[in-house]
């Protein structure tokens, strides 16, 4: 849950007239309902932005959207985790997760839809902080901060999109009348260049307090390191989309710049240095925690808390290595041979992230009763990730468990990848290693293949939290490592989802 000053005094009875939901060209997203002629939501602003306590409501608004299950709680790991070599599908659960699954998607996959509109449900919501914020009279450092935030969460929503989908339309004003909802595509370099002009103006507006839900000035250089180094990678393996980037090496240096400010050049984050620590729903202030969609059990709907675990869990009652009891899991994630089998058997990321053994039910603190050891090549209970994992769920389902945005070691292993096979980069990776219980990575390295060890890395380091399928297609290995290494096929294009045709047949834009 979003975490603010305790003096901050949000009259949330005059926001909740604000309630202007952005219009994609389908679906009027926050009360799941499908588009009907005459638009609604669309309200005045005349008596709202008129104070800090408005402003602050608008901004826990823009926020809000990040943690709804159509988003980071649910629908966005589903689609970022099953194309790829970490998961796989259950058998009898969802057609649409199992096309993903089998990399087969077309434009009526249920999955892309939320994917495409909740992005735009949150720059909508940036957009009106970012439009209106600027007039209220208040505090300028206290004004800079909110703006700075509304300009790093439209820029993380433009990301997604455009990693997601490559093109798309590019909404940099508020959206109140249907009419401004069919917008020609943006090409990808115009979205780029708008997240990297809003990143940068956010990140000299903002301080480094950590708020819990928060993303403070570390996390925008975090983020923007990220953008250029997916711009980096993706120009030097030559990824499609990418032929407009002018110079690898420069924005390499790019990359090297904003996540050295996070890696050199503040005290707040670094690695914790216990794996599991990391992931414990008591410890969401840790030091690596740079952006999280954050949820908390107590929330009154799915969105306010997570259910995420029980995606990755059997549908077992059964106890944890450490006894605590867990009643059952949807089953949902089945942990894929392919990464299972890559670790190092003594990497603490697999012994310590990945529960291989539970234990019956008893009566004696967790360890009563049978072992059961946990085989890859279950089609039913295999090892599954322990990193979503809160075992003080409220009616078995309702969880504190948050999702990953950003995290130190992501950005630390942006710092190595940018670095190349430097003093810099051989320390950073090696920091990663170390604490996994691995030893140095082998030194003297070519620059291709110390980056290709910097990408296996983080399949190890990040795996299970939305990254993978982005590291894949910047750096064009999509068929390289799923098809030619692990023997999946792809039908379609394997380096971005068709824009939903829901969305194509109400703007025909689209189809430009």
């Amino acid at each position: 849950m979003l975490v603010f000053n305790k003096n901050i005094n949000i009259d949330m009875k005059k926001f909740r007239y604000l309630i202007i939901v952005f219009l994609t060209t389908t679906a009027m997203l926050s009360c799941k309902k499908e588009l009907v002629e005459s638009p609604y939501g669309f309200l005045s602003t005349s008596n709202f932005y008129k104070t800090e306590a408005d402003a602050n409501a608008a901004l826990i608004y823009a926020y809000s959207i990040l943690p709804d299950l159509d988003y980071y709680s649910r629908n966005f790991i589903v689609l970022t985790e099953l194309p790829t070599e970490d998961v796989a599908s259950a058998s009898g659960k969802s057609p649409d997760e199992a096309l993903l699954d089998n990399l087969t998607v077309t434009s009526t996959n249920g999955v892309l839809a939320p994917a495409y509109q909740f992005p735009y449900v949150g720059i909508n919501r940036a957009n009106l902080v970012i439009q209106y914020v600027p007039a209220i009279s208040m505090n300028d450092t206290a004004k800079n901060e909110i703006l700075g935030e509304a300009y790093t969460l439209r820029a993380l929503h433009y990301f997604n999109l455009v990693r997601l989908f490559g093109a798309v339309p590019m909404h940099l004003t508020p959206v109140d009348d249907i009419s401004q909802t069919n917008l020609s595509k943006s090409t990808i370099q115009a979205i780029y260049t708008q997240i990297i002009a809003d990143l940068t103006k956010a990140a000299g507006m903002m301080d480094q307090a950590v708020r819990l839900g928060r993303v403070n000035q570390v996390g925008t250089w975090g983020l923007l390191s990220k953008v250029y180094l997916t711009l980096a990678s993706s120009k030097a393996s030559g990824a499609p989309g990418y032929d407009w980037v002018t110079s690898a090496d420069a924005m390499y240096a790019s990359a090297l710049q904003y996540s050295g400010y996070v890696v050199n050049n503040q005290t707040v984050y670094s690695l914790d240095p216990s794996l599991t620590n990391i992931y414990d729903v008591n410890s969401k202030l840790g030091p690596e925690h740079l952006f999280d969609a954050s949820v908390d059990r107590s929330g009154a709907d799915e969105g306010q808390y997570s259910k995420l675990p029980l995606f990755f869990y059997p549908n077992l009652n059964f106890r944890l290595p450490n006894g605590n009891f867990v009643p059952g899991g949807f089953n949902e994630f089945l942990t894929e041979s392919a990464l299972y089998n890559s670790f190092d058997p003594n990497d603490k990321r697999k012994t310590q992230l990945i529960i291989s053994t539970i234990y019956d039910v008893g009566d004696n603190g967790g360890h009563a009763g049978p072992t059961q050891v946990l085989s890859i090549n279950d089609s039913y209970t295999r090892p599954f990730s322990n990193k979503y994992n809160d075992v003080g769920w409220i009616a078995g389902q309702q969880t504190s468990a948050n999702t990953p945005i950003l995290r130190f070691s992501d950005v630390l292993l942006i710092y190595a990848e940018a670095a190349g096979p430097t003093t810099a980069g051989y320390n950073a990776v090696n920091q990663i290693r170390n604490r996994a219980g691995l030893g140095n990575l082998q030194p003297g390295l070519s620059v291709s293949d110390f980056r290709n060890a910097i990408l296996q890395e983080r399949a190890w380091e990040l795996c299970f939290e939305g990254n993978r399928l982005f590291d894949l297609r910047r750096t064009n290995n999509m068929v390289n490592i799923l098809v030619n290494q692990y023997g999946k096929t792809i039908t379609g294009d394997p380096n971005f989802f068709p824009i939903p045709q829901t969305e194509v047949n109400q703007n025909p834009n689209l189809n430009k």
